[in-house]
């Protein structure tokens, strides 16, 4: 059962930006959605990341948005590709924006401006090219 959190018309904001952003850049970004997480929501985030085979991209350049709504928690989860590229403070400082929308109950604005800066600069390492296919779903996926 996925949980309640957005609704139909902040689904599709979510995966508006999504695509939008897929339009610049070969990476992939997706959002997961759970009710609970018990444990650290990066390890929880990096097992949703291989269970969701979003490490089998080809280039490695997919990105996870974790949230896990009851226990407040959230991560964002890069491939390894993405990690040899970026500036090393470049995930704390989308997570911090992402959290500061947040704790002002902007949730789907935050989500969406984490989206918008990661595809910012995944375009910048990994271009969009014409034979681009988009190798992972865009909707949002849910767990327990």
């Amino acid at each position: 059962m996925q949980p309640i959190f957005f609704s139909d018309e902040q689904k599709q904001q979510v995966k508006a930006a999504i695509e939008r952003m897929e339009h610049k850049t070969s990476g992939e970004i997706r959002l997961h959605v759970e009710s609970d997480c018990k444990g650290d929501p990066y390890e929880r985030a990096v097992h949703v990341f291989h269970r969701l085979h979003m490490h089998k991209t080809k280039h490695r350049n997919a990105v996870l948005f974790y949230l896990a709504v009851n226990h407040k928690k959230f991560a964002i989860v890069g491939d390894s590709g993405i990690h040899k590229s970026v500036p090393e403070n470049f995930w704390v400082t989308v997570k911090d924006h992402v959290i500061a929308q947040f704790k002002q109950e902007k949730f789907t604005e935050g989500i969406c401006e984490g989206i918008d800066m990661t595809g910012e600069m995944l375009k910048k390492y990994f271009p969009h090219g014409n034979d681009d296919k988009n190798q992972l779903s865009d909707e949002i996926s849910y767990g327990k």
